[in-house]
């Protein structure tokens, strides 16, 4: 008997994953930001502009999907506090977004390739098909471990409608924001409106899992109709 089978991978992802975050950056936050210090310095060179620059530079690896967002947002909170932070975050998570789902659109597929991994086009491209799909990627794009950027260039490669997408993209990045600026603010973790959140998204990532099972199901019969 494995000891890692799927239910418990699945649940590993969806509760252990974000708990261990907040852990990690409750505990040890230094090692997320060597440099706070140093940033800050930088963004208060700009006066006034430093929060369009720290949007600026945020949005960069929304964009080059290789880097780490995460890392950015949560410098984002402890730099400009919970709610300044928040918003920042969001914007250069929505202004990301919005240039890779273009970059796909207007780019074609042998472009995207280039940017996103070769499984990520077999592991979506049935999700994109769902009938369900916009109620995925709102859920998807609400949890920070499910988010991914990838998601967004292979979307713009689809039909699916760019108002209809951006719109509940743009909304779930709040989910997002609130979780890396909380963090990144050093706010309490026991407060209980941190733990019915976390709770919360930990609910939408097994929606998410059920839906996405339920893909393989809806795909084999739209093919026999």
């Amino acid at each position: 008997m494995k000891i890692l089978n799927k239910k418990n991978l699945i649940w590993f992802i969806v509760f252990g994953l974000p708990l261990i975050a907040i852990i990690v950056g409750y505990l040890v936050p230094n090692p997320l930001f060597p440099d706070k210090q140093q940033m800050r310095e930088f963004l208060n060179s700009y006066g006034i502009l430093a929060p369009i620059v720290f949007t600026a530079v945020a949005t960069i690896p929304v964009v080059i999907t290789p880097l780490n967002h995460a890392v950015f947002a949560l410098a984002g909170g402890a730099l400009f506090g919970f709610w300044n932070g928040l918003l920042l975050i969001w914007l250069s998570k929505t202004l990301g977004t919005i240039i890779n789902f273009y970059l796909g659109r207007f780019l074609g597929r042998v472009v995207v390739a280039k940017f996103a991994q070769k499984s990520d086009f077999s592991k979506y491209d049935q999700m994109i098909k769902s009938k369900k799909a916009l109620v995925i990627f709102f859920l998807m794009y609400l949890v920070p471990p499910l988010s991914n950027d990838n998601l967004t260039y292979l979307v713009g490669l689809s039909t699916i409608n760019a108002k209809k997408f951006l719109t509940i993209v743009t909304c779930a990045h709040i989910g997002t924001a609130f979780t890396y600026a909380y963090l990144g603010s050093g706010r309490s973790l026991l407060s209980p409106v941190f733990v019915l959140f976390i709770l919360f998204l930990a609910g939408a990532g097994l929606i998410v899992n059920k839906l996405k099972q339920a893909n393989p199901e809806e795909s084999r019969k739209a093919a026999s109709n």
